[in-house]
């Protein structure tokens, strides 16, 4: 039993991303997010909008605006523009890797048109 003839290897353990070789997961994940403007500019700007939109909120459940009316319409507006900015950081996540996988489309269509 000691001449196996059964070679088991295990290269997907040597191959997994860990920190120590510098291809780790979130290694460089948000330096990549805050390092270009395309997606700079959005995370800023939706943390913008969360931030106006619940100090806008805040403001009228203190009761700081005086007409209930107006009170009500700018509770509404703070809490679309939070959502919205939520929304923003969300899409910019989600989306920022998305290049890679227009290009490999692309390189598929070009390879299967030439077959």
């Amino acid at each position: 039993m000691t001449g196996n003839s059964k070679n088991t290897s295990f290269e997907f353990v040597k191959r997994y991303p860990t920190k120590e070789n510098g291809k780790g997961v979130s290694n460089g994940r948000v330096w990549s997010l805050l390092r270009y403007s395309h997606t700079l500019l959005p995370l800023l700007s939706g943390a913008l909008q969360v931030f106006s939109g619940l100090i806008l909120v805040s403001i009228t459940i203190l009761g700081l605006i005086e007409p209930l009316w107006l009170s009500a319409v700018m509770s509404l507006l703070g809490s679309i523009l939070s959502m919205a900015g939520v929304f923003l950081i969300y899409y910019t996540i989600t989306k920022q890797g998305s290049f890679d996988g227009l290009l490999n489309q692309a390189i598929r269509r070009v390879i299967n048109s030439q077959n």
